[in-house]
């Protein structure tokens, strides 16, 4: 019975003390920074500017790499669509003095053509049936079409880059070809550049929504989700750890 009496103040005695240490309760104030801020604003922000709605939230590290990220896609934007249009400026200006065409027509489709034949109507001096790859009039005539189907017999759309025989006129048709080629290139990066712009946006969107909801939350109103106690055993004498998750 004494046994029992002293296992029970024993008891009594660490509960007492259990209980006489402090309560420490810490709260995260940055679950809450941003209750009194507008999602749609920041939302908002971002579309304009990827970043912007990371800086209204607070997230200056994620808005500096999203900033220039588009700063940078714009450049490239920029860059790929001015350098496009120089090469088409140059493809024109080089049929202009290598293939006799005075004022040669801006349409792609119709600049690419004359990189696939050498002339219009037949080249100088060469014979009257000359291969299907060289002369455009005698293709589509071959092809069971009118040979002013896709574009008139005019002075405009008429061009000889002169005979397979020079090699010098040749070479002309190559480097044409190379600026087309260069031209089309441009445009690839010119649409990849505009669809990155789009992905970083909506990318930015979400972001702002996952920040967003990470750090609204209003304490006054959060109910607790679960808790949990720890028991604790320190030299200056045992205790408990009273753990809230909200």
């Amino acid at each position: 019975m004494k046994k029992l009496l002293v296992v029970f103040l024993m008891v009594l005695l660490c509960s007492a003390e259990a209980f006489a240490q402090p309560m420490v309760i810490t709260v995260d104030e940055s679950i809450s920074r941003n209750s009194s801020k507008s999602l749609a604003l920041a939302i908002g922000a971002s579309v304009l500017l990827p970043g912007l709605g990371q800086h209204y939230l607070g997230e200056q590290s994620y808005a500096k790499a999203f900033i220039w990220t588009d700063v940078a896609l714009w450049v490239a934007t920029f860059g790929s669509y001015y350098f496009g249009e120089r090469q088409i400026a140059s493809a024109r200006s080089y049929a202009s003095r290598y293939a006799g065409i005075s004022n040669p027509p801006s349409s792609e489709s119709f600049l690419n053509l004359m990189a696939d034949y050498r002339s219009r109507g037949g080249v100088d001096g060469e014979n009257a049936n000359p291969d299907s790859d060289e002369d455009y009039n005698q293709a589509m005539l071959r092809s069971g079409k009118a040979i002013d189907e896709d574009y008139p017999y005019d002075e405009e759309h008429t061009w000889n880059w002169g005979s397979s025989d020079n090699p010098e006129t040749s070479r002309h048709m190559d480097h044409y070809s190379d600026i087309l080629r260069n031209y089309r290139i441009s445009r690839i990066a010119f649409q990849i550049s505009i669809g990155a712009l789009i992905l970083n946006r909506v990318i930015s969107v979400l972001d702002v929504m996952r920040i967003y909801r990470s750090t609204s939350s209003n304490l006054a109103t959060v109910e607790p989700r679960r808790w949990n106690v720890f028991p604790e055993f320190r030299p200056e004498g045992p205790g408990a750890t009273f753990l809230i998750s909200f």
